[in-house]
Order: C-alpha cells, then structure tokens, then sequence
C-alpha cells in the first residue's frame, strides 16, 4: 500500500511543476526596421524573473504562475516599453522605438536641471561612454580624446600625469582655462598638477595628475558638456571656461533583487615608436675619435670615448679604444643602447559593482583595483583603489533624499620627472651615443657610491632608477547629500550640501653622490584641499494651456580651504636614509595657506509656446572674498531663444526635426587669494631675531573679476527617418579685465604688479553628426565632430605688447597683440630683405637674428570620426583622433642633432671625413682657393655640410644685414663647406629648424567585442557576458613631427603650448576586457 502511494505521488510530480510553469515567447524588433534587436532585457515587473532576447530578438520567459502581468522591455537606445499580458498571451510581438525619436529627449543641464532637448537654447553634448570603460586607461581624462566637438584635450604623457581639457578656446592669460567639473553635484578642483614642472630644471619637475583623472570610468553613468558661458552661466565664476557634468550610476530598481556586475580589464603598454637614431659614428669630434693629447690613454696611447660628449667621431670600423668604463674595448656601435632602458609596463584593472532597489530607492556600491607601471622599471608604479557608494530613498511620497560617495586612495612610486631635468631617466635618449650600452654604463657608482660622472649633459639613467626616488599618497573624497521636498504639485524645494576633500602626503629623494647634487635632497610635502558647497533651490514648473514654464531660484555658498606645507633639507648626513632627520644643516620649512569663499544668489526662467518658441533668461551675483571690498559683487545675466521650425513644415520623411536658436551670456573668473593687499613674508634670522621682507609681486587693492561676454548661435536637424541628426553651432566671445603680473621697475621695490588689463577674443564654429548609414542585421553608425577656434589677443597693457608664457632656452611662448594666442618667437638665420638669401658669416656660419616668428601653437581646426558595426554578437568600434595646423617647437629634435646621434646628423659626415682627416684640406681650399691663391682644383666635390642659397652677410648704413653683392647689385651666392658638427651647433640658434607642423590623425580607440548569446548562459548564473579586446593609441596615421617626437607632446598642461623638450617616447596600449553580471 505504501509503495502505491509512493508511486502515485511520483506520478503527480511532473503535472505539479507543469502547473508552476508558463511560457511567453515573443521577439523584439525596432519599429521602423523591423529588425530583430538582440540582447535586450525582458523583465517581469515587480519580479525578479527576467531574461535576454537571442541575436534573433527572440525570448522564451516563464512567467511561473502569473496568469497576468506586466512585461518591462529595455535596450540601449531605445524607449523602454511596458506591455501587458494575460492567461491567453502565449506570443508578444514587440516593436521599440528609438531614443532619438521621443518626442521629448531630457538632458541634464546647469545645476542638474533635467530640460527637454528640444527646449535648451544653447549647445551642449552628451559623451558616449560605453567604449572608455572597456579601452580602459589609468587616466580617465585622456579618454575623452575626440569625444566631443569644441573640446580639445592633450594626453598626459604618463598614466598618473596631467591632462589638458579646453573648452572652446582660452579665455584667460593667467588662468589655467580648465572647465569646471561636477560631479553628481559637487564641483571638484579642476587644479592640475604640473604648475610646478619646469622645462630643464627651474623646478620640482615632477607631475601629480588631477585628482579626477583617478575616477573609475565604470562609476559614470553619464557625461554631458556645457560649452562656454552660454551654457554653464548659472555656475557663476568659475564656470567660465565651461562646465563637464558627470552623473554616477545608480542602483537598479527591480523589486529589491540584487545585480552584480563585474568588469576586468588587463592592458600592456610599450614604446610605439623610437627616434630615427644613427649608428654609422661613434663618440669623438669633428670626424675624431681624440681631439687632443688630454682624450689619450698616456698608457695604452688608445683614445678615451668617454672624454667625449658627442657622437661626431669616427666611423665604427672596430677600432680599439678605452670604452666607459675605463678598460680597453672595441669601438662598435649598439642598436639597442635606448631600448635597453625600457621594457613592457602593464596595468590591471578590476571592478565590482553591487546594485539593489524598488519604487522607494536604490543602493548601488562598487569597488575598483587599479594596479600598473610604465615603461620604465620601477617607474610610475601605482596602486589605486576606488569606492563608490550611491543610495536613493523615498522618504516618503513628497520627500526624497540621495547620497553619493567617492573615494579614492591612490599611491604612486617614482613619478617620471618631466622634460629636461637631470633626474629624468628617460630624457636621456637626447645624449645616449650610439656606442653606449647597459653593458658599459654598469656599474653607475664608483667604489665610494659617487656617481660616475660623464663629459657634457649626460647623467647615467641607471643612477636616477636605482638611486633616486620619489613618492605620493593621496586621498580624495567627493561626497554629497540632498534632499528634494515636493511641497504641491509643480514646486518643489531641494537642498544640498557636498564637498570635495583632497589630501596629498608626497617626497622626492635625490641620493648623496649624483654628478647633478653631490649633497642629495629631500623634500616631503603635505597638502590639503577642501571645496564645500551649500545650496537651496526652490523649483517651479506649470504647463498650462499653450504654455510651459521651468524655473528655479536659489542661494550658494561655496567655500575654499587650502594647506600646504613643505619641508626641504639641501644636504645629506648619510646616504639611502629618507628621513628629515638625515641632514647636515638647517631644514627649510614653508608654510602656504590659501582660503576662499564665494556667496551667490541665482534664478533661472525658461518658457515655452505650443512646444515650438521657447526663451530662457538667468541671472546670478557672486560676492568672492578674494576681490576687494568695492569690487567683489558681480553680476552675470544670460538669455536665449530657440524655435523648432519644422513645426511649420509638413511631415516628411527627409526633414523630421528642425531647430534655430541663439543665445547671450555674461560670466566672469575671479582670481586666487592674496593677490589684493601687499603682504610680508619670512626672510630669515639674524642673532637670533626674525626678519621678514615685502613679497616681490604688488598687489592691486582695485583688482576686479575677468568677464567674459558670449555669443552663440545655432541649428539642430534630424533627417531621414532620424538616420542623420546634425548640430551646428557658430560662437564669439570676449573676455575682459584680464589679471595679469606684468614687470614693472626694480627701483619700485617691486618686481611684478598684478592688474586688470587686456582682451582675448574666441570665435569658431562646431559640427556634430550621427549617421546610421546600416540598420539591418548588419549595424554602421557613424559619429563625426568637428571645430574650429580661434583665440586672439586683442590687447594687453597700455605700451606691453605681449607677455611671456613660456620659454626653453632662447624660444619663448607670448600671448601677443594682434595675434593668435600662443605666438612662437625665437633666433632665425638672418635672410636678405630682398632675395631671401640665407646670410653667412666669413667662417661658413649663420648670422642669426633674434625674436623672430616662428609660429603659433593654435591649431587650425579638430575633429574625430566615430564608427560602430554590429553583427549579431560581434561589435567593433574605433574612433580617429584628428588634429591639423599649430606648430611645435621640438627642443629634443635640436638636442639630438646637436650631439650627434640622430640620423638627421648624418649629412655631409662622410665628404668631411674625406676632406679634413683623409685628405687634411684646409678652410681654404674648401672655399676652392689653393695653397698660393690659386684656384684649388677639385672645386665640384663636396667637402662637408654648407647652406643653400647662402651668401656672406655684410650691414648697410642702418646697420641692418643684407647680402653681399657685386658691382651690378646682383647677390653673390657662395657654398662654403663647414663641419657637419657646427651645423648642428648652430641648431641651437636656428630655431626655425626644429618648428613643425603639429598636425595629427591617429587611431586613437579600437574595440572589438563579443557578446555572448543569452542562451548559451542559460545554466549558468551570468545574466549577460562580453568579452573584448580593446586598444588605445595604437597608430598614428599622418604626422608631420619627426619619428619619436609625438605631435601631442608638450611641456605644460598649462597656458604655454608649444614647446617639447625631452618628452616621453609614444606608447600604445593593447588590452583584454572581461564584463559580465549575474
């Protein structure tokens, strides 16, 4: 009887399960298509059942025992649809429509406001970031390259360095012209960190990056640009120079059912490229291994190599010689001498997103390892850890509250020391002769641990790797909290309070016994910065027949604290110890504070007719306690119209969206503290009493904010059933009251005084497109952005005609009346006024004349190009990077040349070889003038290196150089053969050799990636799962920089573009991405 009942419970089973199960199927399409959309998720509301349609659009869901319900169905670009079903749905045909064709769009604006797309008045553009989160770089910055139109960005040349990101032109002389940051509504510190990098050794010269630049791109939910003062208006001053609004991820809001997400990322980085080098002549000068009896071994009689300090020798024939390291060796070139310096560097990258929620809130939590280094051993070693914290709650149905943290640590060992400083190990590539090795620079110390010390600039790398350190801890955290009251329907009250807190603990060690600091140094720092923000916004929205109104009114307090303090010790007690402890005499201790604040009021109002005309006017006032008392309020008022005019035309297939719309805006830029009452500071002590002395700059108890006035014009068209979307924009703009140091008498006691003086002036244009050029099974889209800007210096001072930004050596960077910003002067060959002729002096040399133009740093126009395909699960996007005009001065390019060792120095070697060491012909006879003044025979041949089109230089009675010139007036042109090592010596004076045209077009993203279908993770717990394999930097296409120099390179983040001196090689960056949630 039991084994019956047993039986028949068994039977039961399968028709209980049955009974628990139900099946609907369906396929998602797109509406206007009817393709099939793959991958999109299928949920039932208010459930935790759900499931990802197949690359055919197809889905099979069991609903379990729901009989009736809802059926949410979402997928990137696309409205997400709500359908419902009852106990005889068994198949759902479901078309979605695409996110471009909603009917009102919403974009996040000023202060977080959410307006429809339609209505806005000004230019903005959002950022895809589905692809930066899988080409990942340690920079984040760097990944917004060709993203968006009107933004320029320059990489940093290292993964923890600074990037430059400029909005629609400089506004500023002395301003960093960065834009202002937020997010989630806090505004970070957009402060870079190379201010105090020099170009050869005026500075710390070491890069600290932005804090920024260390977010976790998988935190960003969304990125959207607010360009110029148009846009970015009701921030106020320090706006001015646009805004970058970004939103974090939020959690999931699926009925409390939790969703992990996971992205790893592993990337190698190695050298793209290396300098044309030569290899044929070894150490030595003018065709000479030894120039004299001192560069001979009294011993062996060999020549020593390492008493030279240029590669003008000898050709490599395997002559003996006394190599480096002071033993007898073979004279032989190495081709791998800089390569030995470098090695593949790696990064990893790792996040761990948890997500939870339902109609009352959300929480969303993730945590990101960050772990890499260079190209260099034991350089830009960094270990970063990232937390992220977002919660929403509904505290009831009219009040509701969000929360935001990030937090950041991030630790660094051996920054790279920028440009042209001695404790740059990489910058030696500018005076490694070719017959240096590992093999003979090891060992770098002798027997005392002094450093052995070479001829000329040369510093062994392999000292500054091993005996040199420096290193940095920071900890930043970004965290907001409001509060939103809905008090009736349409008014609503949100209050926030956020801040931005960044800490940095930092030192740099040079060791005792370097050729460069025989003492040694430490120095370790402590800073702290501290941004608060506290804000009331009262919002009123009303539509009401024909009518619709967004407004908002409200108070901000922004605060700014600053503290840093340096401790610096010049000599050493013993070697290998940092500790403040180690020194031989008094430690030097400098205090700076810096604090600020800025009170606002401010008021928005936009309103619209029939959903065609619409209008904005705001206004805002801040009072910033770094002006004076008189001038401190100001003022900034913007308005703006737009009409969609294809509301007047009937509905067509080729025109499906139109928009005109202009706007004006005023904003302005304040200035740092103390820069307002003349202060003192600390000069020393004398018998025990301390003394202090006037600072050297004078202060301006006048001084007023920079304004900035703005123009802007625009079209927006969708066309083609929405296939081709187009945004032009035509702007100008003025910026006023400049605040400027200019020079002023020593006898003043004086050397600098700050004043408001000057004009720059922007004017350019934007286009960004988005082409669907296929949108079957087959996917093509196409994004392109394209701009052009032009900033001029309109005036500056009254009898100051420019002022200096940067300079290297005799070049120098100005911002110049009447010209671009960013001229480039320095020495040219001096040219006859007349024929054009290249002027010489009696000896074959150039004559030169200084401060001369050069060129402008300012590009002509930029752009990207954008294309994505999809197939079925296979994606592969790649984005190219495009910049043309703007030149750069190359101080590497000078340097090399100078000492030899690039093949550009190559020219004329071997005809000197023959005329001066073979043949031993004198100056005269290579002039074609025989030993008694008789013609010399062998007049054709040449004899080294001569300049074209030359002739002697002779000055006229105002003293200016013309060329000679015979009886009939007609220009005597001479060749005259000089030694291909003054030819590169007066490279140093010829500047107009090393100015390139910093043109680009590089590729700068690839994504190639696989989704895997849904049902092949049927049994698994994965909801979804792609792997990729991504690249950055990869190839750049058209240049016009020699190889090695890239055409990004600079050696300043700030103001003064336009020169490269000892920058990094170009490297590319090949990774594996790894995505998938459960």
């Amino acid at each position: 009887m039991k084994k019956k009942k047993w039986s028949l419970l068994l039977l039961l089973i399968p028709f209980v399960v049955f009974s628990q199960s139900r099946i609907i199927k369906g396929k998602v399409t797109d509406v206007n298509t009817g393709e099939a959309i793959p991958v999109a998720s299928i949920t039932l509301k208010q459930t935790k059942i759900g499931i990802y349609t197949d690359f055919d659009g197809n889905f099979e869901l069991d609903v379990k025992e729901n009989q009736t319900g809802t059926l949410v169905i979402s997928y990137l670009g696309y409205q997400t649809k709500e359908i419902t079903f009852n106990k005889e749905t068994t198949f759902l045909n479901i078309p979605l429509i695409t996110a471009t064709e909603q009917l009102n769009e919403i974009v996040i604006t000023a202060l977080g406001v959410k307006r429809d797309q339609k209505s806005l008045t000004y230019s903005t553009q959002k950022i895809e970031t589905d692809d930066f989160k899988e080409a990942q770089t340690s920079n984040f910055l760097n990944a917004l390259s060709g993203k968006a139109a009107g933004v320029q960005i320059v990489n940093s040349s290292t993964p923890t360095g600074s990037t430059r990101v400029v909005i629609r032109g400089l506004t500023s002389i002395s301003g960093d012209n960065q834009p202002l940051y937020i997010i989630d509504g806090v505004a970070l510190d957009s402060g870079q960190g190379d201010g105090g990098v020099s170009v050869w050794n005026e500075g710390n010269d070491v890069d600290y990056g932005s804090p920024l630049s260390n977010m976790n791109p998988e935190d960003i939910e969304s990125i959207q640009i607010l360009k110029g003062a148009n846009a970015a208006a009701l921030y106020g001053s320090r706006a001015s120079n646009g805004v970058v609004l970004i939103t974090t991820k939020k959690g999931v809001t699926d009925d409390s059912k939790v969703t992990v997400n996971v992205n790893s990322n592993y990337s190698v980085i190695s050298n793209r490229e290396y300098p044309n080098y030569q290899y044929a002549y070894g150490s030595g000068a003018s065709g000479k291994i030894a120039i004299n009896a001192g560069s001979i071994d009294p011993v062996t009689g060999l020549p020593f190599i390492a008493f030279q300090t240029r590669a003008y020798g000898m050709p490599f024939l395997g002559q003996e010689v006394v190599g480096y390291n002071g033993e007898p060796t073979i004279y032989k070139p190495n081709v791998n001498n800089v390569k030995e310096l470098y090695r593949v560097g790696s990064v990893s990258t790792n996040t761990i997103a948890v997500s939870r929620g339902n109609d009352m809130g959300s929480v969303r939590f993730s945590f990101n390892n960050t772990i890499g280094d260079h190209v260099m051993e034991g350089m830009e070693k960094q270990l970063r850890n990232n937390f992220s914290l977002r919660i929403a709650q509904n505290l009831s149905k009219k009040v509701k509250t969000n929360m935001t943290v990030l937090y950041t640590n991030l630790k660094v060992e051996n920054r790279m020391y920028q440009n042209g400083s001695e404790r740059n190990p990489a910058n030696n590539y500018m005076y490694m002769r070719p017959d240096m090795s590992q093999e003979n620079l090891f060992p770098y110390k002798d027997l005392n641990n002094n450093a052995i010390v070479f001829n000329g600039p040369f510093t062994n790398p392999y000292w500054n790797l091993y005996e040199n350190s420096n290193g940095d801890e920071s900890n930043n955290l970004v965290a907001n909290v409001s509060v939103s009251w809905d008090i009736i329907k349409g008014l609503s009250l949100s209050t926030k309070v956020n801040g931005a807190i960044n800490s940095r603990q930092d030192f740099q060690f040079n060791n005792k016994g370097a050729a460069f600091d025989p003492d040694g140094l430490l120095i370790k720092t402590g800073s702290t910065r501290q941004n608060w923000n506290y804000e009331a916004i009262l919002n009123y929205n009303k539509k009401f027949r024909d009518f619709s109104i967004v407004s908002l009114a409200g108070v901000n307090r922004f605060d700014l604290r600053f503290s840093n303090q340096i401790n610096q010790i010049n000599s050493l007690a013993v070697r290998d110890v940092i500790s403040l402890f180690n020194t031989e005499d008094i430690p030097i201790i400098r205090d700076v504070a810096d604090n600020k604040r800025i009170n606002s009021v401010f008021g928005s109002l936009s309103v619209g007719y029939k959903d065609t005309y619409f209008m904005d006017l705001t206004a805002r006032n801040d009072w910033s306690s770094a002006l004076p008392a008189g001038n401190n309020s100001y003022f900034y008022p913007s308005v703006g119209g737009s009409v969609l005019f294809s509301d007047f035309i009937q509905k067509n297939k080729i025109l499906n969206y139109g928009k005109i719309r202009a706007s004006y805006a005023q904003v302005g830029n304040d200035t740092r503290s103390f820069r307002v009452l003349n202060t003192y500071e600390f000069g020393g002590n004398y018998n025990g009493i301390p003394w202090f002395l006037i600072q050297t700059q004078k202060n301006n108890e006048n001084l007023k904010p920079e304004l900035t006035s703005s123009a802007e014009f625009g079209l927006e068209t969708k066309m083609f059933n929405n296939k081709v979307s187009m945004n032009i924009s035509y702007y100008q703009s003025t910026t006023n009251n400049q605040i400027i140091p200019v020079q002023v008498t020593p006898t003043s006691g004086f050397s600098s005084n700050i004043i408001n003086a000057g004009e720059i002036s922007n004017k350019g244009w934007e286009v960004f497109a988005s082409i669907k050029l296929l949108d079957k099974k087959f996917k093509w889209n196409t994004d392109i952005n394209w701009s052009k800007n032009r900033s001029n210096v309109e005036s500056l001072v009254e009898g100051v005609d420019r002022f200096l930004l940067r300079n290297w050596f005799n070049v120098g960077v100005y911002a110049e009346v009447g010209q671009p910003f960013g001229t480039i002067r320095g020495n040219a060959p001096a040219k006859d006024p007349e024929s054009g002729a290249t002027l010489l002096s009696a000896n074959g040399r150039l004559i030169w004349e200084t401060d001369q133009y050069l060129g402008n740093a300012q590009a002509d126009w930029t752009g990207s190009i954008r294309n994505s395909f999809s197939y079925k699960g296979f994606s592969l996007n790649f984005l190219i990077d495009i910049k043309m005009g703007g030149d750069l001065y190359s101080g590497t390019m000078s340097k090399v040349v100078n000492h030899g060792i690039h093949s550009e120095s190559i020219a004329g070697r071997d005809e000197w070889l023959l005329s001066s060491v073979i043949l031993g012909e004198n100056n005269n006879e290579r002039r074609g003038i025989g030993l008694f003044g008789n013609s010399y025979i062998d007049t054709d041949r040449a004899k080294g290196r001569a300049y074209e089109s030359a002739a002697l230089g002779v000055q006229d009675a105002n003293g200016n150089w013309v060329a000679e010139r015979d009886a009939n007036g007609n220009v005597i042109y001479q060749t005259i053969w000089i030694d291909p090592m003054q030819y590169g010596f007066d490279g140093l004076q010829d500047q107009t050799r090393w100015i390139y045209d910093a043109s680009y077009v590089k590729l700068r993203e690839v994504v190639f990636a696989y989704t895997i279908p849904p049902k092949k993770l049927g049994k698994t717990p994965f909801k979804t799962m792609k792997i990729a394999l991504v690249g950055r930097d990869l190839w750049t296409i058209y240049r016009n920089t020699p190889q090695g120099i890239d055409p990004e390179s600079n050696t300043t983040s700030g103001n003064g573009q336009g020169i490269e001196y000892g920058s990094f090689l170009p490297t590319r960056t090949v990774g594996l991405n790894l995505k998938f949630d459960f």
